[in-house]
């Protein structure tokens, strides 16, 4: 039985950032029959303020973790910064 894959649009399914999108692999069994499979990104949305203005972004995780450690660093130096 042949399976048919879909392509999807390359900046529906793209990271804003680092740009990871979707890739297109064969799973290969024992006996050497391929299969396509597509493998897309983990995205999410992420809600960024860019000059007092809130914009929607997709993500995926990787970047999503080092912009909520950036902020976090961000948010305990102005902490410190009002503390003294």
């Amino acid at each position: 039985m042949k399976q048919t894959v879909k392509q999807p649009e390359k900046g529906k399914l793209q990271c804003a950032i680092c740009g990871k999108g979707v890739q297109h692999a064969n799973l290969v069994s024992f006996s050497k029959r391929r299969i396509k499979k597509v493998r897309r990104p983990n995205l999410h949305v992420h809600h960024l303020v860019i000059e007092g203005t809130k914009v929607k972004i997709k993500v995926c995780t990787t970047c999503k973790r080092s912009l909520r450690e950036t902020q976090r660093a961000e948010q305990v130096a102005a902490a410190k910064a009002d503390a003294k």
